[in-house]
C-alpha cells in the first residue's frame, strides 16, 4: 500500500492537532526531498527525518513500571525484606536517574536508566516512593503501600564478586594488647576431628576449616583470629553490597559461663576522595547480658550497642549456620550508585547493617555507622573473636564453608 499523503491544500477545520502534524510532515517532506542526495549519503541524517516526521512531542517521565517485587498501585503489598527492587521508567528522552524514598525518608539514588537495588524495611507498614527524573530534569513518581511481613538475606546476582572457601586458606592469629582483653592466648589447632565435633560430618563438603583456640590465662582473655584479602581490594570497591555466609561449631565441653563474648566481623577497607576509610561491620553475642550487638555510634564514640536480638547463646554440640547482609551507604544513611564508580564519586562513606540470619531465622538489624580512617592499604576481609570470662578456661570455635560475596 502507498503511504498516504493528504492533499497540500486540506482545509484548516479538517486539521486541529491532526492537521499540525500532517502540516508538519510536509515541511518534514519537502526538507527530504530538497536534501536528498545529503541524506541518502548520511544515514544519521536520514534518522533525523524519520524522528522529525514522527512529531513526538516531549511529555516528561511518562510511567514508571515496578518489576520486583509485585506491587499493587490500588492496595497494601506483603514483601519479605530485603525487597529486591529493579524499576524502569517510560520518556521520549533518556531517564538518567531515580531516588527512592520509604517513609518520606532517602533510602536509594543512582544515575542509571533502571534501579536494581536491595534495600533492607524494618517490619510494619511503609511508604514506597519511587522517583525517576530524565535528561530534561523532568521527574514522575509512583507510590505504593507495603507491609514488611517477614525477613530473608537477598539472592547476589549472577555478576557478583564471590570469595569461596575462606577458611581453608592461611589465617593470622591477632595476640597483641589492642585486640581488647587484659591478655590475649589464641591460637589455630588442627582442624580434623574425630568426636565433638565429626569433621567428617560437615556441612559443606570439602573436609577443611579452622579451628580457633583461646587458652585463657586471664579473665578477660581476647584473641582474633582473620584473613585479609588485599588482592582483592581493587575489585571490590565499586560493591556496597554484601553477603557473608559461614558456619561455626562450639564444642560440647564449652560451658556458657565461661564465655564474655563471641564475635563475628567483616570489614572492608576503600580508598575515597580523602584517603582510606575502613567499614567494621562488627557484630557479637554477649553471653554476659545474652544480647546480640553490633558495632554502632553511642556517645559520640563507636561501641556495643544492643541490637534488640536475645537470647544470643549458641547451643553446644551442633553446627550453626550464619548470613549477614550488610552495606556501604552514604553518611545520610541512603545507598548511592554514581554513574561511575571512583574514588571521586563513591559518596558511601558509613556502614548499614542490614538482616542477620542464624539457622534459618533471618531478623532486622538495622542501625548506621561511619567509617573510620585506619591508616591502612585497601582491603578486605573477615575475623572472628574468642573472649573469656574466665581464667583457666579453653574456649574453641570450628569455622567451616565460609564466603564472602559482593557486588
Amino acid at each position: 500500500m502507498r503511504p498516504f499523503l493528504p492533499p497540500f491544500g486540506a482545509p484548516p477545520g479538517e486539521r486541529g492537532a491532526r492537521g499540525a502534524l500532517l502540516s508538519h510532515n510536509r515541511i518534514c517532506l519537502f526538507s527530504f526531498i530538497t536534501a536528498r542526495p545529503a541524506f541518502l549519503a548520511n544515514l544519521l541524517a536520514l534518522a533525523a527525518f524519520l524522528a522529525c516526521c514522527t512529531g513526538a512531542a516531549y511529555s516528561g517521565v511518562a510511567a514508571i513500571s515496578v518489576q520486583s517485587p509485585n506491587l499493587s498501585l490500588t492496595q497494601t503489598t506483603n514483601v519479605v525484606s530485603p525487597i529486591h527492587l529493579q524499576a524502569t521508567a517510560e520518556d521520549t528522552v533518556t531517564i538518567t536517574g531515580y531516588v527512592v524514598y520509604v517513609d518520606n525518608v532517602n533510602v536509594f539514588r543512582n544515575f542509571s536508566p533502571s534501579v536494581d537495588a536491595w534495600i533492607a524495611l524494618p517490619p510494619g507498614s511503609h511508604t514506597l516512593y519511587v522517583k525517576a527524573w530524565d535528561s530534561q530534569s523532568s521527574l514522575g513518581t509512583q507510590v505504593y503501600k507495603l507491609n514488611v511481613v517477614g525477613f530473608a538475606p537477598p539472592t547476589p546476582p549472577s555478576h557478583a564478586h564471590r570469595i569461596l572457601n575462606i577458611d581453608n586458606g592461611i589465617w593470622t592469629v591477632d595476640n597483641e594488647p589492642g585486640v581488647g582483653g587484659a591478655c590475649n592466648h589464641g591460637s589455630i589447632a588442627p582442624f580434623p576431628s574425630n568426636i565433638d565435633p565429626n569433621t567428617s560430618n560437615l556441612p559443606t563438603s570439602d573436609g577443611n576449616g579452622q579451628h580457633l583456640v583461646l587458652t585463657s590465662e586471664c579473665k578477660y582473655d581476647d584473641s582474633l583470629f582473620y584473613r585479609k584479602f588485599s588482592n582483592q581490594a581493587a575489585r571490590s570497591a565499586a560493591h556496597t553490597n554484601f553477603l557473608w555466609d559461614f558456619w561455626f561449631y562450639i564444642p560440647t565441653t564449652t560451658q556458657t559461663s565461661n564465655i564474655q563474648a563471641m564475635e563475628h566481623d567483616m570489614f572492608q577497607a576503600v580508598q575515597l576522595s580523602d584517603g582510606v576509610h575502613e567499614f567494621m561491620f562488627g557484630s557479637q553475642c554477649n553471653y554476659i547480658t545474652n544480647q546480640w550487638q553490633i558495632w554502632l555510634p553511642a556517645g559520640g564514640n563507636l561501641t556495643w550497642v544492643n541490637a534488640g536480638v536475645s537470647p544470643c547463646r549458641f547451643s553446644t554440640g551442633t553446627w550453626h549456620h550464619a548470613t549477614y547482609f550488610l552495606q556501604r551507604v552514604t553518611s545520610s544513611g541512603y545507598q548511592e550508585i554514581p554513574k561511575s564508580f571512583s574514588p571521586a564519586t563513591d559518596r558511601n562513606t558509613s556502614l548499614r547493617y542490614g538482616t542477620l540470619t542464624i539457622d534459618g531465622h533471618t531478623v532486622y538489624l538495622g542501625g548506621t555507622a561511619w567509617s573510620t580512617k585506619p591508616g591502612w592499604s585497601p582491603t578486605l576481609g573477615v575475623q572472628h573473636q574468642l573472649d573469656s570470662a574466665q581464667s583457666g578456661v579453653i574456649l574453641e570455635e570450628y569455622v567451616d564453608g565460609e564466603s564472602l560475596i559482593s557486588w
